[in-house]
């Protein structure tokens, strides 16, 4: 099947993100609200034509929460998920859309970052477990493979979540299992360096795939040949993008001619294999460079990343707030304790910029 179609990426602005301050019980009726305003959203893209809507990574906004009850999570998780899987089946189901949502789920005592896939008729196609995990993240079990889902309208659908998109070898894996769109869904960028928007630009047109990022407030539509087709408008609940998922791949070189199917020659007579073995060396020449430096154990690590995204946030809003007040000498200490304490972090960053310019003034 091939023929114009139209996806959105879902970003509610209304979206409560989940307080770590309070207990489960206080926290399930926003889950809740959360929950009605993504079937909202899921209405929204149906009247608008969409045939698929995709969701963040953290869908119902529990990060936040989940940082600061590190060893009661699944008090909260457990049932938020099953709240928010069948709601969205059964509303998948009436509007004949396919649904991705991504969120932290339990199976038994692991955790795993899970995005889930739902077909037109609400049942659930299958599920991707994130793969690379950044220091904070650990603790949870990592996914081991990089499934594709065939569909008649959009061919074949991948799906990856937020530092996935940091490796180039998430995109090509999922290209080579036959992804002709990849949802990537995300609370952040593409790329460790800061490359941002060039790292989207490079991933689909490497593997010349349709790439939808689903980025709360942020999202953006690429074709195969890396241009950018639609991205996100404030105060806006969806950014749609029309095209032929089993098109736009029309691409040459100056002796080669034209192929209507460029893949057929990237992935076929051009493509070495047998000279690709270091990409999946665990241990390649290049980290005996760094040999000596000493990384956090995973606890330490998911602890700190926790404290980032609870008290850390809170303690850099109140140095902020000394600044205002003109508590000077205040600030700059509780700056100074920061930098140190959370170093390798954004709090640490942006505290030794801050205290750079307070030192200025």
């Amino acid at each position: 099947m091939s023929g114009m179609v139209k996806v959105a990426a879902g970003h509610s602005p209304l979206w409560h993100k989940i307080s770590y301050k309070l207990d489960a019980g206080e926290a399930l009726p926003l889950v809740e609200k959360n929950i009605g305003e993504i079937c909202r959203i899921i209405d929204e893209a149906a009247d608008a034509g969409c045939i698929c809507v995709a969701f963040p990574e953290d869908t119902l906004g529990l990060t936040g929460w989940e940082s600061g009850h590190l060893d009661t999570q699944k008090d909260l998780v457990g049932p938020a998920v099953e709240l928010l899987l069948p709601a969205v089946s059964k509303k998948a189901a009436e509007r004949s859309i396919y649904v991705i949502v991504c969120n932290d789920v339990f199976y038994g005592d692991d955790c795993c970052n899970t995005a889930v896939l739902f077909g037109r008729d609400g049942k659930e196609m299958g599920r991707y477990h994130k793969v690379n995990l950044p220091l904070s993240e650990q603790m949870r079990k990592r996914g081991d493979s990089f499934p594709v889902f065939e569909t008649p309208e959009l061919g074949g659908i991948g799906m990856c979540i937020c530092y996935d998109m940091v490796f180039p070898e998430t995109a090509r894996a999922l290209a080579l299992g036959g992804a002709d769109v990849i949802f990537h869904l995300t609370m952040g960028g593409a790329s460790a360096a800061g490359a941002g928007d060039a790292a989207f630009v490079t991933r689909a047109a490497d593997n010349e795939v349709y790439l939808i990022v689903s980025w709360r407030g942020n999202s953006k539509i690429y074709a195969p040949s890396g241009k950018l087709l639609a991205e996100a408008e404030e105060g806006k609940d969806l950014t749609i993008a029309e095209f032929d998922p089993f098109g736009g791949r029309e691409f040459g070189d100056a002796c080669g001619g034209i192929f209507p199917e460029h893949r057929a020659r990237l992935f076929g007579m051009e493509r070495v294999p047998e000279a690709y073995s270091i990409l999946v060396d665990p241990n390649p020449p290049i980290l005996k460079k760094f040999k000596d430096i000493k990384l956090p154990t995973p606890e330490e690590a998911a602890r700190l990343g926790a404290e980032v995204l609870t008290t850390g946030q809170d303690r850099f809003s109140a140095a902020e707030a000394l600044v205002k007040a003109g508590k000077k000498d205040e600030a700059i200490a509780e700056f100074e304790s920061m930098s140190e304490h959370f170093k390798t972090t954004w709090i640490g960053r942006a505290s030794r910029d801050r205290l750079a310019k307070l030192r200025e003034e």
